[in-house]
């Protein structure tokens, strides 16, 4: 179940023009000019004649994915003139392994030259899909509730430091809290290195563990 936030974001996703999926005839005509146009300079550029047959746009996954490779170069190379590596980028991880992989996406081995063998087979689905997904459905059982988030630690306080005398020593930071609040006071307020009494036990400060214990 998506929330309202959710739901509004949805309501604003639009294809994009290069979705061919959902183009209109106007929209298809302008992406194949600008897709025959890009797709002829890099089979020059690159000296890939052998690499993208000539009936490349008689294969639909190719077409796709060179789609996607023309955006991707677009990208690339229309940022400005400062030097940066998007551009070995985009060789490195876009162009030479679509390459690599295009003929594996669609049936080229029957194709040469001078011919296209491509016949494109409709997908079927085989019966009982609605029955399956609607037993799916039927079958789920009720959400589990979302787990509670984890509560925080609480942060240290004046009133934890009693806890600390388990551990027989008290924290220079919590005693000099102590000491700003009223809770604790020195033995000898004229001596800057007193014995300070809290909750009835007199502390020194020991500089080994940079803390206070009880006084012997």
């Amino acid at each position: 179940m998506t929330t309202p936030a959710a739901d509004s974001e949805l309501d604003e996703l639009t294809p994009s023009r290069f979705t061919w999926r959902y183009l209109d005839n106007v929209q298809t005509r302008t992406l194949w000019d600008e897709l025959i146009d890009w797709v002829d300079w890099i089979r020059g550029r690159y000296e890939l004649d052998t690499k993208i047959p000539p009936c490349w746009y008689r294969h639909s996954p190719v077409v796709e994915e060179l789609s996607a490779l023309m955006v991707a170069w677009t990208d690339a190379y229309y940022r400005g003139d400062e030097y940066r590596d998007d551009l070995t980028a985009w060789h490195t991880q876009w162009f030479w392994p679509v390459i690599g992989r295009i003929r594996s996406i669609s049936d080229f081995d029957t194709c040469t030259h001078t011919r296209c063998e491509h016949h494109p087979v409709e997908p079927i689905t085989l019966p009982g899909l609605d029955e399956f997904v609607a037993a799916d459905i039927g079958g789920r059982p009720e959400p589990a509730p979302p787990p509670r988030p984890p509560v925080p630690a609480a942060a240290p306080s004046i009133t934890d430091i009693s806890a600390a005398q388990e551990v027989r020593s008290i924290p220079e930071a919590d005693m000099e809290t102590a000491l700003s609040a009223g809770l604790a006071e020195p033995v000898d307020p004229s001596d800057p290195d007193s014995a300070v009494t809290f909750e009835d036990i007199d502390w020194t400060y020991t500089t080994s563990l940079g803390a206070w214990v009880p006084a012997t």
